[in-house]
């Protein structure tokens, strides 16, 4: 049990944007979030795209390129 304590506060320390209850608001208008697609499944972000989105493409990319 201290293991997984330990683990929890480690996460809480590098991630501490995950904490934020408006961190979805940085991304997300209200009414996308309210829009039956969102809560059925996947909707992309329409404020802004997420940090790690083009480090995604990118890695793609290349990976595609060998």
């Amino acid at each position: 049990m201290a293991a997984d304590t330990i683990r929890l506060a480690v996460t809480e320390l590098e991630h501490r944007a995950l904490l934020d209850k408006r961190l979805l608001t940085r991304f997300y208008r209200p009414a996308t979030l309210a829009d039956p697609r969102a809560k059925a499944g996947w909707v992309e972000p329409d404020l802004a795209p997420f940090p790690w989105a083009d480090t995604d493409r990118r890695q793609a990319g290349e990976a595609r390129a060998r």
